[in-house]
C-alpha cells in the first residue's frame, strides 16, 4: 500500500484550479464546495477549501495547494476513523505544508479535539498505515504510528 497521501509539487502558475483539475481528470471528479463533504455522516471542513471527489485518483486522498482530493472508491473500503483522518491529513497539508509528520500530528489532534478520534480509532489507522513502506516522502507506517500515538497523547491538546 502507497498510502502517499501528500500534496503534488507544482510551480505556483502550474497549479489548477479544482474545477481544472475535475475536467482535467474526467470521469465522475466533481468538486463539493467547502462544508458540502460528508464522510459516514459526518459533515466535513477545511476551512474555505473545496473537496474534488475523483474515483480515478490512485491513492485514498492528495492536496493540491487550495483544495483535498479524495477517492470515494477507495474510501469505501476504510473504517469512519480512518476515512476521517485521511481528511483530516489532507487538510492538515493545507494548513501546515507537505511534511508528512506534521499532517498526520494534525489530523490525530483535530481527531481527539473534535471527539472524532479515541484510541480504539488511532488503532484502526494504525492498523490501515502500519503496512505502508517509507519512500520520499514518509517514513514507514510503524514509524509514523508511534509519533501519531505522541501527538494523540500530548496533554496541551484541547
Amino acid at each position: 500500500m502507497a498510502l502517499a497521501i501528500a500534496p503534488r509539487p507544482a510551480a505556483a502558475d502550474d497549479v489548477p484550479t479544482p474545477e481544472e483539475y475535475a475536467e482535467h481528470v474526467g470521469g465522475d471528479a466533481h468538486v463539493l464546495s467547502p462544508g458540502e463533504l460528508k464522510l459516514d455522516g459526518r459533515q466535513q471542513v477545511c476551512g474555505q477549501r473545496p473537496t474534488v471527489i475523483d474515483s480515478q485518483l490512485d491513492d485514498y486522498g492528495a492536496a493540491y495547494p487550495g483544495f483535498l482530493i479524495l477517492n470515494p472508491r477507495l474510501l469505501s473500503k476504510v473504517s469512519t476513523p480512518v476515512k476521517l483522518w485521511i481528511f483530516a491529513h489532507e487538510c492538515g497539508h493545507q494548513f501546515r505544508g507537505p511534511d508528512e509528520e506534521t499532517a498526520d500530528c494534525f489530523a490525530v489532534q483535530r481527531g481527539r479535539r473534535q471527539g472524532w478520534l479515541d484510541e480504539a480509532g488511532l488503532e484502526e489507522v494504525c492498523t490501515f498505515i502500519s503496512p505502508a513502506k517509507g519512500d520520499s516522502m514518509h517514513f514507514a507506517g510503524s514509524h509514523r504510528c508511534a509519533y501519531m500515538r505522541q501527538c494523540f497523547a500530548d496533554p496541551s491538546i484541547r
